[in-house]
């Protein structure tokens, strides 16, 4: 069966990884118990989800591998398992790798990019912002953009970071220091040191506009200002 694992590139041109020399076309056999992330021979299913591991920094080769033999499967969702028998195939050049199924136009330095069904973004060198891949990204706006992974939202910074730990129902962009965000049915504000902007939670919230922004309370259209007072 057909799968990807990233490799470093030693000085002497050898493939490795966690110390174990690899060489193409070369089938190699685990003896005794295999465990994930212990022993046995680790690939994922699709390219990207090397990534995480192996992110491409200049040194990283991919391959396309064949694996068989005992197989247990991660349980974190990242796609990665773990052989007892695997074959280096052929390695996949760089334009297989920054290839994409689509892709949006440069905004503030970076593209929304899609690769088997997940997003992320790319600067202006073609370089992958996150090692996480997400069900939905969005662009910058005041260098955060709205992110989406197991149905949660979160923001993301230029460096790559995830902005908070607390992940949101729903989350609109940020605009004028401020971000609507979504929780448990209602919404709020949420500045970019995860500081709440009101006391109150409200049926329904919009971005900042000068200064101010609509929501409704209890069936009632308002205006809040950037202190978090109703006017």
């Amino acid at each position: 069966m057909k799968a990807y694992k990233g490799f470093n590139r030693n000085d002497d041109g050898t493939l490795s990884c966690l110390g174990f020399v690899y060489e193409p076309g070369k089938t190699y056999r685990h003896e005794g118990e295999i465990e994930i992330c212990e022993s046995g021979f680790h690939a994922c299913h699709e390219l990207w989800q090397t990534w995480p591991f192996y992110p491409n920094n200049g040194k990283t080769v991919y391959y396309e591998v064949e694996f068989g033999g005992d197989i247990i499967e991660s349980d974190n969702n990242t796609g990665k398992f773990v052989c007892s028998e695997i074959k280096l195939v052929r390695e996949i050049g760089m334009t297989d790798v920054a290839r994409f199924d689509f892709a949006w136009g440069f905004s503030d330095g970076f593209a929304v990019v899609k690769l088997d069904g997940k997003w992320n973004l790319i600067n202006t060198e073609g370089k992958l912002l996150s090692n996480q891949w997400f069900e939905c990204v969005g662009d910058f706006n005041e260098g955060f953009a709205v992110v989406v992974l197991d149905g949660k939202y979160n923001f993301i910074n230029t460096e790559g970071d995830i902005l908070f730990e607390q992940w949101f129902d729903d989350a609109g962009s940020f605009s004028e220091g401020f971000a609507a965000v979504k929780l448990d049915g209602k919404w709020n504000y949420i500045n970019t040191e995860g500081e709440l902007l009101s006391g109150k939670w409200f049926d329904d919230a919009w971005k900042f506009s000068k200064g101010f922004a609509r929501v409704i309370l209890d069936g009632k259209w308002l205006k809040i200002n950037t202190k978090g007072e109703i006017v």
